[in-house]
């Protein structure tokens, strides 16, 4: 899946970005303030061949960025695209000229193969008045967001005075002052199919890289109840998984927009 981050702590160690840009490697983007206007700069991934090479390009940028203007919290966001597969799709998104987000996740209901679920999102979001991260706290804002997003999706907003909220901050884990909607920082890559079912046993695309246990320690975690004792995937047990499914360059049928093309990692 994606990971949104906010960084409104230290600068993240290179190591957990390039992490990141491994297990998410569609592409990068980050949200900053620079002297009083928010900023967007997006990083695609386009050729996997250059990947080292296009993450030291995003990675030199980053810390450049955060020299410069690190005294604000900034979003950084990888992507793993579902739908929507043009580096246009990167986030962030911006629902007006002072406030952006980035997203984590699958909003039910939105989204093409054509047009990101998160970009559908934005374009409603855009339609309400929200001048400032603060504006999130009205309840039919927050109530109406919360009702497309459930309690699964992760979106981080940011507005030009460097105020930020966290929707559904408590599904993923805080460093320090920085914020990482899932674990996908770590050196153990993230990656579902995503099809009529959630979740998948672990595939490893980057190489045999840890031992049997770990990797039954991490598959154990898809059963009911333990890792994700929350939303959909709780409906489903282990047994239920799809292990022969393939994992990389392919597409699988999509049961949220009922599209048969949909990529299948997120």
């Amino acid at each position: 899946m994606c990971i949104a981050i906010l960084n409104a702590g230290k600068r993240i160690q290179k190591d957990k970005l390039s992490n990141c840009w491994k297990n998410n490697d569609d592409g990068a983007g980050i949200l900053y303030v620079a002297d009083g206007a928010l900023v967007s700069e997006k990083f695609p991934n386009i050729s996997r061949l250059d990947s080292d090479k296009n993450f030291e390009g995003f990675y030199a940028r980053y810390v450049d960025i955060n020299n410069k203007y690190g005294d604000l919290p900034m979003l950084l966001h990888f992507r793993i695209a579902t739908h929507g597969l043009t580096p246009e799709y990167l986030h962030p998104f911006f629902v007006s000229e002072s406030v952006g987000f980035v997203h984590n996740g699958i909003i039910a209901g939105l989204g093409t193969k054509d047009k990101s679920d998160t970009s559908d999102f934005a374009d409603l979001l855009s339609n309400i008045l929200i001048p400032s991260a603060a504006t999130l706290d009205n309840p039919f804002i927050e109530e109406s967001i919360y009702r497309f997003i459930e309690d699964s999706s992760k979106l981080i907003f940011l507005d030009k005075d460097g105020e930020y909220r966290i929707f559904n901050e408590q599904v993923g884990n805080w460093v320090g002052e920085n914020w990482f909607s899932n674990l996908s920082h770590t050196n153990k890559p993230i990656r579902y199919d995503y099809g009529y079912k959630l979740g998948n046993k672990y595939n490893d695309p980057y190489g045999s890289i840890y031992d049997a246990d770990e990797v039954d320690d991490w598959n154990s975690g898809f059963s009911k109840g333990t890792m994700y004792p929350y939303s959909n995937s709780n409906k489903y047990g282990i047994e239920d998984y799809d292990y022969d499914a393939k994992f990389i360059n392919d597409t699988y049928f999509c049961a949220e927009c009922l599209d048969g093309a949909a990529e299948g990692n997120y």
